[in-house]
């Protein structure tokens, strides 16, 4: 079962290189296999073969916010494995996605820590204060869109899949929403999960136009878990979420595939 679902796994992830190349015309396939086989961060000096950028994500302003950090280590999932450590791993790599396509990208942190003061500690609203932090790093510039990376988190370990939140009513954010899942259908771990609307999340009432909360995978659910902590598998959820904003800014395109319930894949364990 487990050689199953790699070579499916490696099958969309050079389904998604390919992807890749038609879109912008900038990674090489010594790069995407590199990419592939380490999930490292790379340099300028790294890529060969560069032509020149189409304008999809050139001058674009993105925000990309690693959800927790510092003492909220968020969702607490299989062996320990802790939320804020992966969605920063994410983070960093679609920070270098970005840049590489000409986007000016701002980083709510690149470091283990939160955007709470002393006081909001001393109050014990140190959740509240991080918020209020990244919702400051943001609005300091007119920004074009907004991508919160997180984890999910469920009591049965049945529950997987990724999915993408968006405050209800935000027709662009909707449009980003829906762009971002079908690309994760695509080419993340198998899931059945549809874009989700919410009212209530702190940033994504107070960030204007294409803002969504990425939910990458449930780190309870012992597949995605192990998954979630391998290098090349956060490349390749930073990689799809760099391909739905090129979409995005590209009129939504998308390949035409969408995952059936044969794809579902079964936890282990």
């Amino acid at each position: 079962m487990r050689g199953h679902k790699w070579q499916s796994g490696f099958a969309a992830w050079m389904s998604l290189a390919c992807v890749v190349v038609s879109l912008i015309g900038w990674v090489s396939p010594q790069t995407a296999s590199a990419a592939s086989a380490t999930g490292t961060s790379r340099t300028n000096e790294e890529i060969e073969g560069v032509t020149p950028l189409r304008p999809g994500l050139i001058g674009k302003v993105i925000v990309v916010d690693a959800g927790h950090g510092g003492k909220d280590s968020g969702a607490r999932g299989v062996a320990g494995v802790h939320e804020k450590e992966i969605t920063l791993a994410v983070a960093h790599r679609l920070t270098w996605y970005l840049q590489e396509a000409g986007a000016t990208v701002v980083t709510t942190r690149m470091t283990d820590t939160d955007l709470a003061s002393d006081e909001d500690e001393r109050n014990r609203r140190r959740h509240l204060g991080d918020l209020r932090g990244r919702f400051e790093v943001t609005k300091r510039q007119k920004i074009d869109a907004f991508v919160s990376i997180h984890c999910n988190a469920a009591p049965s370990p049945a529950w997987h899949g990724a999915q993408v939140l968006y405050l209800k009513d935000n027709e662009h954010a909707k449009q980003l929403a829906t762009v971002m899942q079908q690309t994760f259908q695509e080419t993340l771990l198998p899931t059945k999960r549809s874009i989700q609307s919410n009212r209530t999340l702190y940033l994504l009432k107070r960030i204007d136009g294409p803002t969504v909360l990425a939910e990458i995978g449930f780190i309870t659910n012992p597949n995605e878990a192990h998954w979630l902590q391998q290098p090349s598998y956060q490349d390749k959820v930073a990689l799809a979420m760099y391909i739905a904003l090129r979409r995005y800014y590209d009129g939504g395109q998308t390949t035409g595939r969408t995952s059936s319930s044969n794809d579902i894949v079964s936890p282990r364990g």
